[in-house]
């Protein structure tokens, strides 16, 4: 599980939904949810460029996987 979390497809699905989010958020939504929808857009956006995911160290993994030189 863990090392799917960090493969280049997880980190598609994430960007993906992040621009997602933040589309919604910019065209549909108004207010606080705008916002919140907006922020939550952006974090996965960035979870998916710098290769991070929140979810991994509930499976024991790293929260951030390092790459090998």
């Amino acid at each position: 599980m863990v090392e799917f979390l960090f493969s280049g497809t997880a980190r598609l699905i994430r960007a993906v939904v992040g621009l997602l989010l933040l589309f919604w958020a910019y065209h549909s939504l108004h207010g606080i949810g705008r916002d919140i929808v907006g922020i939550l857009g952006l974090v996965f956006v960035l979870s998916g460029i710098i290769n991070f995911c929140g979810l991994s160290p509930l499976f024991g993994g790293p929260f951030m996987k390092r790459t090998s030189k």
